[in-house]
């Protein structure tokens, strides 16, 4: 069954540079890379308040959106239980890449288990949309701009590697813009509420997959939710 465009033949016939490209674009939506990008905002915000004047807070709430996205991506891949497209787990490294960088390479442009809905593509919505709705830096619009256009490339370097077809990351963007507005509405850009939602989220997730990395969501959500009840109620104390 094919749902839609792409597929490993149409990344087959695109130049190697360009799938390349593409592999390094698409870790823009990689779960290492957007913690590594809030824990950077964590330490710039608190240097420079024109980011936004509360660096904890926004970093919590943006990382909780980040797991409850993953958590919400594991339970609609486990409920549809739908594949890539065929050939996505495998890759051939050009032969300019040297040895030593063919490993990486091949990591960068695979991909594995259920393919719908693109997790990159709805994680890709929900946290930098998440964000545009929560810094300070320029203006609201601007942010959106921002986000839509690296949601934009995020999406279309998972068609162009051949690891999702179209349907696959466009499901992803429209369950990430619908996840975020709920978000919002709910938590009122509270980390607390966001944490709690993640992790019932992530109960969902490990009841539906059972598997570790599901396991491990749900145990960062709670853990974050008890931490930061804590040290939020202790703040409110002292003052």
């Amino acid at each position: 069954m094919t749902r839609g465009f792409g597929g490993a033949e149409f990344a087959s016939q695109l130049p190697d540079v360009v799938v390349a490209v593409a592999g390094l674009v698409t870790q823009l939506g990689d779960m290492w890379f957007v913690v590594v990008a809030i824990a950077l905002l964590f330490v710039l915000g608190r240097k420079y308040q024109w980011i936004t004047d509360s660096p904890a807070s926004d970093s919590v709430y943006l990382l909780a959106l980040a797991v409850g996205a993953y958590s919400l991506t594991v339970a609609l891949k486990h409920a549809f239980a739908l594949p890539r497209p065929p050939g996505a787990a495998t890759a051939t490294a050009p032969s300019w890449i040297p040895a030593l960088g063919r490993g990486a390479y091949e990591s960068l442009v695979t991909g594995d288990g259920f393919g719908f809905p693109s997790g990159h593509a709805l994680k890709t919505t929900v946290v930098y949309g998440g964000a545009a709705f929560a810094l300070d830096v320029w203006n609201r619009r601007r942010r959106l701009a921002v986000a839509g256009l690296v949601t934009a490339l995020v999406a279309a370097s998972r068609v162009f590697l051949g690891v999702h077809y179209t349907v696959d990351v466009v499901a992803g963007c429209l369950v990430g813009v619908a996840f975020l507005a709920v978000a919002i509405r709910l938590t009122d850009q509270r980390p607390a509420r966001a944490l709690a939602l993640s992790t019932g989220l992530g109960g969902v997730a490990f009841a539906t997959a059972g598997t570790a990395k599901a396991g491990l969501a749900l145990a960062a959500a709670a853990v974050g939710f008890v931490v930061w009840t804590a040290v939020d109620r202790r703040a409110v104390g002292a003052e």
